[in-house]
């Protein structure tokens, strides 16, 4: 049996694949994945991001959020990445590489600010009645991180897709 017209020229054809919709799937994952991480960011607001624990066992004393120990600023990161991803989205290369310092931010939060906490043991209020009190990280870092190094990922897929684009529409202009 043989194929229709069409199906021949869409299965069998030699011609160049359309890029056109590889980009807008690999657009929609870039800003899938800024939106994704803006969330972690959030949610790692309200997490636990240092733990102070007791003895070997590790008992529990207190927990400190991410918004107590660097004061909402992974919120305001978050928050600035919602517009630059819909900026990004409509074609504004500046937006797409807003992101990555959006989340170089984030990552210098979490690793200056809140993992050196997660590392303290003798200036804990808590050493003042047991010696052997310190801090643990919480999984709220780990939202952080992984936050951070999201958006940094998803500013860089965004703004390589728009170079390769405006590269492109140049190299079509000069063959003209």
């Amino acid at each position: 049996m043989s194929a229709h017209a069409d199906a021949a020229t869409e299965d069998y054809s030699k011609g160049r694949p359309s890029h056109r919709t590889d980009s807008g799937t690999l657009r929609a994952v870039g800003a899938g994945l800024a939106l994704v991480a803006a969330g972690l960011l959030v949610a790692a607001e309200f997490s636990t991001v240092v733990r102070i624990v007791i003895g070997s066992l590790e008992t529990e004393r207190r927990t400190v959020a991410g918004r107590d120990n660097h004061g909402y600023a992974l919120l305001v990161v978050a928050l600035a990445a919602l517009p630059m991803t819909l900026l990004a989205l409509r074609g504004a290369r500046a937006a797409a590489v807003a992101l990555v310092a959006l989340g170089a931010v984030a990552l210098l939060v979490a690793l200056a600010i809140d993992l050196p906490a997660t590392r303290e043991s003798g200036t804990l209020p808590e050493s003042v009645a047991f010696e052997d009190a310190h801090a643990r990280p919480g999984p709220g870092l780990a939202l952080e991180i992984a936050g951070a190094v999201g958006l940094v990922a998803a500013g860089g897929l965004l703004a390589g897709l728009l170079s390769r684009r405006r590269s492109g529409a140049r190299l079509r202009e000069r063959r003209r």
